[in-house]
Parts: C-alpha cells; structure tokens; sequence
C-alpha cells in the first residue's frame, strides 16, 4: 500500500515521505494511529503546502531571532543589588534578575530560562550573559552590575 508519512516513524521513513508499505502494517498500525495517510494527489498536496509553511515559518523565526540577538547586543542592561560592606553580592546575579530588568529598561521581554551565565556573576562592574534565541541564533547581553 502507497502511503504519505504525517509524523517520523523509526524504521519507515521521515514526515512527508511517501513510502510502499505492507497493507497490513498500514491498515493496522499507521492509518489508525494517524502516522500516516493513503497516497493519494490530495494528500501529497497537503503534505507539500505544509513542508512549504514550516519552511517558511522557520525562516522567519530565524529573521526575528537575528534581529533580536541585534538589539540585544547593543543594550547595556543596568543590575541594581544589594552589596555588603565590603562591596561583595549577596549571592550571585540571577537570569530572572537580567529578564525582569531588560523588560523594564529596553522594553524586550525574554523566557528567563533562555538567559544562561558563562559563569556566576557574583562581583560589580562589567558582566556579560548569553541568551539561546534559537538553534542557530545565541545573542550577548551586556550588563552593568550596581549596588542598589
């Protein structure tokens, strides 16, 4: 039987393919578990039109992410915290701390779990954290840690 893979099935082949498979496996496993449709002109159609979005969509996921990595870099993100007497953090800089104050100084809102440190941020002055905006897309922020 002649049909066009909807999803990735290990052993069979990748989504949007078309493949001959045994009518059994077809009729039993893959068409009721909606893995898989009949071939035919419409659904091969179908599944082209959806390759095409998904390829557009990505490539405009991947725009957006080089603009945002752009404005990103040229922000300096200003981290007020409290210091001791010595000067020391209490603690380190968190990512939910450069989130919260990139959305009250430059208007970017970003998920916190995106923003990672190269290492912890536990002293004042210059800093730097990375942010992961997509597979292919990882921006700097530069920060300015101050007492508060």
């Amino acid at each position: 039987m002649k049909i066009v893979l909807l999803e990735d099935v290990k052993g069979t082949g990748k989504a949007g393919e078309s493949k001959d498979v045994a009518d059994g496996y077809a009729r039993n496993y893959l068409l009721p578990k909606k893995l898989a449709v009949a071939a035919s002109r419409g659904a091969v159609q179908r599944v082209e039109r959806e390759k095409a979005t998904t390829v557009q969509r990505e490539q405009k996921e991947l725009k957006d992410a080089r603009d945002l990595a752009l404005r990103l870099e040229a922000a300096q993100v200003l981290i007020k915290i409290r210091v001791g007497k010595d000067g020391k953090l209490f603690g380190s800089v968190t990512n939910a701390e450069v989130a919260s104050a990139l959305k009250q100084q430059h208007g970017i809102t970003l998920d916190r779990r995106k923003i990672e440190f190269p290492e912890p941020i536990r002293a004042m002055g210059p800093a730097a954290s990375q942010v992961r905006l997509h597979k292919e897309v990882t921006a700097r922020i530069p920060l300015m840690v101050t007492s508060a």
